[in-house]
């Protein structure tokens, strides 16, 4: 197992949101973590919309990693199969690579080896959700209304300032610290909208 190879296997099962689908994710990640007997349960609001919850150690200090599993849609224009999960030159590419499936099998196996050679000083929870890009309801929004004690932690890991960037000739990974959150406002504008991830649409 290694984290490219579990990157490549998420691409492959589409999740496009919507409709999501993402229980087929989760029950990838029960067979990866029943392997190593890490206690886990899949969470499913409806049929299809699973979240993945893994647990590892106990103790009073805990820490949440956290990522999603759904995707937007791939438009034309790929240059490949956009989820074929092809790992070229050292790079596994394909819809959600970035956002937000290698965020994914990253803390995944960072999960299934603190498991197999580290003993923890206090709680990690593994949080895999579904629903994140359409702000729906069926993925965190629903743990936390309904699963609160499962996913209680006092700090996570979770998605931002994942795309690398090239300063001085090499290849940067930025870490963002702090929270992001919704700004309310009323706007009026003409046009047509869309998702951040597909301007041109709008």
């Amino acid at each position: 197992m290694t984290v490219e190879n579990v990157l490549a296997d998420l691409i492959r099962i589409q999740t496009v949101n919507p409709p999501g689908g993402e229980t087929e994710v989760a029950r990838y990640l029960k067979r990866l973590f029943d392997q190593y007997n890490i206690p886990n349960e899949i969470i499913e609001p409806k049929p299809g919309r699973g979240s993945f919850l893994a647990y590892l150690g106990e103790g009073e200090r805990s820490l949440l990693y956290l990522s999603h599993t759904d995707v937007v849609t791939a438009t034309e224009g790929w240059s490949f199969a956009p989820f074929s999960g092809e790992i070229k030159e050292g790079f596994v590419h394909g819809r959600g690579a970035l956002d937000c499936k290698g965020l994914v099998a990253a803390e995944a196996c960072a999960m299934i080896e603190l498991a197999r050679k580290a003993k923890l000083g206090g709680r990690l929870v593994f949080a895999a959700t579904a629903d994140e890009e359409t702000l729906g309801p069926l993925g965190m929004k629903y743990l936390i209304e309904n699963c609160q004690e499962k996913i209680r932690v006092d700090f996570a890991i979770n998605e931002g300032a994942e795309a690398p960037a090239r300063i001085g000739g090499k290849t940067c990974h930025f870490l963002a610290v702090g929270e992001k959150g919704p700004v309310w406002a009323k706007l009026k504008a003409r046009g047509s909208s869309a998702h951040g991830s597909l301007p041109m649409l709008g």
